[in-house]
């Protein structure tokens, strides 16, 4: 039996973020996983006007539960 997880956890679309850096509120509207790893596309306002950035987790936060597991059976 392998001990290899068949499954990784990702934060969930919609979920609201706080952006370390800029400190703006924005939502996670997508995610990439490449190569075993998430990269999170985060959307906000900034001067009326819509932003997009792509952020690894560890630039931002989000309250718990918006958390889900991905992967296989």
């Amino acid at each position: 039996m392998s001990s290899k997880k068949n499954y990784m956890e990702v934060v969930k679309c919609g979920a609201k973020a706080h952006i370390n850096l800029s400190q703006a509120e924005a939502v996670v509207t997508g995610i990439s996983i490449r190569f075993g790893r998430a990269s999170y596309e985060l959307s906000y306002y900034h001067n009326g006007e819509c932003k997009t950035v792509w952020c690894d987790e560890s630039e931002f936060t989000v309250g718990d539960g918006n958390k889900m597991r991905i992967g296989f059976k």
